[in-house]
């Protein structure tokens, strides 16, 4: 039997990737070509699939209209030309920033906002996801004039970055503003690039993308229209994989300070039993007065708040596989694991292992 040629066409070049491409073509003897690699040029290449990253404005895509003309398949693994009807394996954007407005939510910030360079689909999606976290879309804050509107802020303000490179650029102009990372400004980026998020002047936490995954998902699909296999209507979305926290977002915040106070408490003994006297108690406040602070700058209950920052804790915790469901039940201050998988199916619908197994 024939090994398919495929050509791999990808733009800026990524090295997860690619690295889930080729294990595919391992698995399944594939002979891969890069585009750039070709010394007649992309309408020299006579082969079988082709697996992408298409960008707007791109040279690329009149070859790739050539191609699916020629009867070639071709599987795209972005979300820039959605005017290009190509089958598709890509990030769940959405996701990503409903994950990180959860990380921002945890921390107590109800002071949000998002920056970006640029704008595209994939911005649009991960500011949506952002935005399904709070009550209102947080502000949108560009490159130009950053500096002017950072200083001006309410503080402390949550920063949620399109990418890391963003991310590193507020925590830049935060640091020539002479503001506190992450005290005054918290700041999260995407993409959880170690070359990044760990050489900066505070290291930035990041939400991480499967890109293997995707890519090594997308190279199945080409394989199985090149069999003769139907499309998909829907683009197939690849879930984050979680969110690396580093020093960027260590801390809690809140702008009244019995509530920050509070919410530290909670987050600091949250793998044991406790409930709104003891943190009255630690705060030198009544229960009645605790009780209508949080009603009136949070809009609910000190024990709603206690029950949202376990279950958030177990989701976390549970995209790690190398922690069992009991400790994870223990680590968050539930009893045992039955009782954990009774309310966390109640509040998600799933057991926690259902949760960890659908990625």
């Amino acid at each position: 039997m024939k090994s398919p040629s495929v050509l791999v066409m990808m733009e800026p070049v990524s090295l997860p990737r690619l690295e889930g491409i080729a294990r595919f073509a391992r698995e399944h003897r594939w002979n891969l070509m890069l585009d750039d690699r070709l010394t007649g040029g992309i309408s020299s290449w006579r082969g079988d699939g082709v697996i992408a990253t298409l960008r707007r404005r791109s040279p690329r895509l009149d070859a790739v209209r050539k191609f699916r003309r020629a009867g070639i398949p071709v599987v795209d693994l972005t979300v820039e030309c959605q005017n290009l009807k190509v089958p598709r394996v890509i990030s769940d954007h959405t996701a990503i920033g409903r994950l990180a407005g959860e990380h921002f939510r945890e921390r107590g910030f109800t002071n949000v906002a998002w920056f970006s360079s640029g704008w595209s689909e994939v911005h649009r999606r991960r500011y949506a996801g952002f935005s399904e976290a709070f009550a209102a879309k947080p502000p949108r804050l560009g490159i130009q004039r950053l500096r002017r509107r950072l200083a001006a802020a309410e503080k402390p303000v949550g920063i949620l970055a399109y990418n890391d490179t963003d991310a590193a650029q507020v925590v830049a102009a935060a640091r020539e503003l002479g503001l506190a990372v992450p005290d005054e400004v918290s700041v999260l980026g995407i993409g959880d690039d170690p070359f990044l998020c760990e050489n900066q002047s505070t290291p930035i936490s990041s939400v991480r993308q499967d890109l293997a995954r995707g890519a090594y998902e997308g190279a199945a699909l080409l394989a199985r229209l090149m069999d003769g296999g139907t499309a998909p209507s829907e683009p197939v979305l690849i879930p984050p994989t979680g969110l690396t926290s580093r020093a960027s977002t260590d801390t809690l915040a809140h702008p009244d300070p019995h509530i920050r106070a509070a919410l530290v408490f909670i987050n600091r003994n949250i793998g044991r039993s406790f409930g709104a006297p003891e943190i009255a108690a630690s705060l030198g406040l009544t229960r009645h007065r605790l009780d209508h602070l949080f009603a009136e700058k949070l809009g609910h209950s000190v024990g709603d708040e206690i029950h949202a920052r376990r279950i958030a804790r177990v989701k976390r915790l549970l995209a790690d596989p190398a922690l069992s469901v009991k400790s994870i039940a223990e680590t968050c201050g539930f009893c045992n694991v039955a009782y954990l998988s009774n309310v966390f199916r109640r509040e998600t619908g799933l057991s926690p292992r259902a949760w960890r197994a659908r990625g």
